[in-house]
C-alpha cells in the first residue's frame, strides 16, 4: 500500500522551477541560523520510529554545530571540511570528513551552507493541506539518499525536511524554532575533547 501511495504522489507531481529558485533566493539571505529540531527515523523493517531532539547551528561558510539532547547526548561540530562527533556518555569521539557523513541533519544544513542548485535538482512539487512540498534529488549520485522532500510554509519558510534513502528508510527533521542571522560566538564551532575520551579518525581533511 505504501509503495502505491508513493507512485500516486509521483504521478501527480508537476515540476515548478520557480519555487525552487525562490527558495534558493530566500536561503541566500541567511548567513547564520539556529534551529531547534525534532528528528524521526522510520526503518522499513521496524514499525516504531526512532525519535531524537536537539539544536543545530550553521553558517554560510559551512561551519555547523549539532547538539543532540535526546535520547543520547551527542555533539557534532564541523569547520566545513571535517566533522567531530563526540558521544559524551560513551566517552568516544570520531573525526570524519563532512563529505563522508550522511546524517540527515547534516544534509539539511546544505540548504544554508551552499546554494541550493549546487546540491540538488528539483524534480517535482506537491500541494498538501496548504503546504508546498518540494521534491529534490542530489546532483551527485548518493548511495544513501534517494530523494529529499522539503515542506514549505506560505512565506517559503522550511517547516520540515524528509529524506528517503535507497532502503526506504525515512528520516524527517522538523524545524520547531528558527533564529536567522544571529552572531555566533568564537567558540561555537570548536569543541574541546575531554582527556578521558577515546578519539578515532576516519579520514583526513582531504577525505583520504
Amino acid at each position: 500500500m505504501r509503495k502505491l501511495i508513493l507512485i500516486v504522489l509521483f504521478l501527480s507531481t508537476v515540476v515548478f522551477p520557480a519555487t525552487f529558485k525562490d527558495l534558493e533566493n530566500k536561503l541566500s539571505r541567511i548567513k547564520s541560523i539556529k534551529v531547534v529540531f525534532l528528528q524521526k527515523t522510520r526503518y522499513s523493517w521496524y514499525p516504531k520510529p526512532e525519535i531524537s531532539k536537539g539544536i543545530f547551528y550553521a553558517t554560510v561558510e559551512g561551519k555547523f554545530r549539532i547538539e543532540y539532547t535526546q535520547p543520547d547526548k551527542v555533539v557534532m561540530v564541523s569547520n566545513g571540511k571535517e566533522i567531530l562527533i563526540l558521544n559524551k556518555e560513551e566517552k568516544e569521539a570520531l573525526i570524519d570528513s563532512v563529505r563522508n557523513n550522511t546524517s540527515p541533519v547534516v544534509e539539511s544544513l546544505f540548504f544554508f551552507s551552499k546554494p541550493l542548485s549546487e546540491v540538488f535538482d528539483p524534480v517535482g512539487e506537491l500541494q498538501k493541506n496548504g503546504v508546498k512540498v518540494l521534491i529534490l534529488k542530489p546532483k551527485e549520485r548518493d548511495e544513501n539518499i534517494k530523494e529529499v522532500y522539503v515542506e514549505l510554509g506560505k512565506d517559503l519558510e522550511v517547516l520540515r525536511i524528509r529524506i528517503l534513502d535507497t532502503e526506504d528508510t525515512q528520516t524527517t527533521v522538523e524545524f520547531l524554532d528558527i533564529k536567522e542571522n544571529f552572531s555566533p560566538s568564537e567558540t561555537l564551532f570548536t569543541l574541546e575533547i575531554p582527556p578521558d575520551v577515546k578519539v578515532r579518525r576516519i579520514s583526513s581533511e582531504n577525505g583520504e
